[in-house]
């Protein structure tokens, strides 16, 4: 365990100056506050109980997100709040501010895997107990952080096998999508889909197709399309397919906004939604409640991973494991006005 000389030899400063930082009992300048807990979070110090004014006084949290403005961020927050402030914790928010650097090129997390490491060293500066990742995509992140120098859970993504995560199952989402349209009676079934390297097109994708092969289907040739998770995607990969010598009687956008440019598509073809076409699409958001018809989409548990993302982290605080744990939670097909039998 790290002495607060240790810390004080690598931030260049005396023992008492970090011993002020750490009890709160003096006004320092804050490059040299900074120094101290930079050298804190390097070394793993933690203050021990009675030590730490602010440190032992008040338990803390901290929750890095890549995000605030996207989707699901909002919600996973609501449900870490929801778990942690009753419990008497204060939550500690540091936002990345990732949206426009990674856009839609979600996989290249990786770029700024040193901003990502500076967000969690604060934190651990800050005092917190435990940190929580949320991501704004789903995907892997085996690899992102260089050290956990305090508890550490993912929430809405995976880590690797080591790792403590909250994420949802999209195989089996959009396999129930599948079911869903072949209880209907539906052969001709189409799929637009996110980006095709992107993990949650591979992961819906692999799901809908075994649940087709479990019925002795596939996609048929064309009604397979990749578009870039925005609405001008879905409505002209749905307008390239009503060319096609026989259009699809089912479509699975693999987000809402792509079944939001489908359905209009459909529309403007002159063509009825779920006369002519059934849709659905995935994610649940805000403006698939508006669609008329209601779309039937998919609803991801974004609240309840935060819930339990904070659940997790408040057990690793009180009794540190280096034992994983993966919780990959159930999604809820929302059966609206989008799909009927085949005409």
């Amino acid at each position: 365990m790290p002495t607060m000389k240790q810390v004080a030899a690598r931030a260049g400063v005396s023992t008492a100056t970090v011993s002020h930082v750490v009890n709160g009992t003096k006004r320092l300048s804050a490059a040299t506050t900074k120094k101290v807990r930079q050298a804190m979070s390097e070394l793993g110090y933690r203050p021990r109980k009675g030590q730490g004014g602010a440190f032992a006084r008040i338990k803390s949290i901290g929750v890095l997100v890549e995000d605030l403005r996207c989707f699901p961020v909002p919600d996973v927050l609501c449900g870490i709040a929801e778990t942690l402030e009753p419990a008497g914790y204060q939550i500690v928010l540091r936002d990345l501010h990732l949206y426009e650097k990674l856009y839609n090129q979600h996989e290249l997390i990786g770029a700024y895997q040193e901003e990502v490491n500076q967000g969690v060293d604060a934190l651990v500066g800050d005092g917190v107990s435990g940190v929580i990742y949320v991501a704004m995509h789903d995907r892997h992140l085996d690899g992102l952080l260089d050290s956990r120098p305090c508890p550490l859970v993912y929430a809405y993504s995976l880590g690797s096998a080591d790792d403590f995560f909250v994420t949802y199952g999209n195989k089996e989402a959009a396999a129930q999508v599948a079911r869903h349209f072949i209880q209907a009676g539906h052969r001709r079934i189409a799929v637009i889909a996110g980006h095709p390297h992107s993990f949650p097109t591979m992961k819906r994708l692999g799901g809908f197709q075994i649940a087709l092969q479990e019925a002795g289907l596939a996609i048929p040739e064309g009604f397979m399309a990749y578009g870039n998770w925005e609405y001008q995607s879905g409505y002209d990969q749905m307008r390239r397919m009503l060319d096609l010598p026989q259009r699809p009687t089912a479509v699975f956008a693999m987000n809402d906004f792509m079944a939001a440019g489908a359905l209009h598509a459909l529309q403007d073809a002159g063509l009825g939604v779920p006369r002519d076409v059934s849709l659905v699409g995935f994610d649940h958001r805000e403006a698939s409640d508006y669609l008329r018809p209601r779309l039937s989409t998919v609803a991801l548990p974004v609240r309840e991973i935060g819930r339990q993302a904070a659940g997790l982290v408040k057990k690793l605080v009180a009794a540190p494991t280096t034992r994983p744990q993966a919780l990959i939670l159930p999604c809820q097909l929302m059966e609206r006005d989008t799909v009927a039998p085949p005409g």
